[in-house]
């Protein structure tokens, strides 16, 4: 287990060396997006084929999925209702549009 941990580690570790050298060619680098794409598709595949194995996980899928699709929702209403609240907290604070631009100097979106 440690091992694995290590061995993604140094993986993501050694990517960042390549990617911040600059030796990549640019045919490499254009094609990135699509390289991580057909990755994430074969570890969701491998994932789906894990689980599909697994007696213990497909027993109490439904009980998981619940459980997910409980965690979901209330994640989801809870980001938005701290939302709302941040921004009337921040229309209040910052009423007039010259403090709302003095409050931003210095953020580079």
């Amino acid at each position: 287990m440690v091992f694995r941990i290590l061995l993604y580690v140094s993986l993501m570790f050694v990517g960042v060396l390549v990617g911040r050298s600059g030796k990549l060619s640019s045919k490499i680098l254009n094609k990135l997006d699509l390289i991580q794409l057909i990755c994430l598709l074969f570890l969701l595949f491998a994932m789906g084929i894990s689980m599909g194995t697994d007696e213990k996980v497909m027993s109490s899928f439904s009980t998981i999925g619940l459980k997910s699709a409980a965690f979901a929702v209330f994640s989801i209403i809870f980001s938005v209702f701290f939302v709302l609240i941040f921004n009337k907290v921040l229309t209040l604070t910052f009423s007039s549009k010259k403090e709302v631009q003095k409050a931003g100097e210095g953020f580079d979106i």
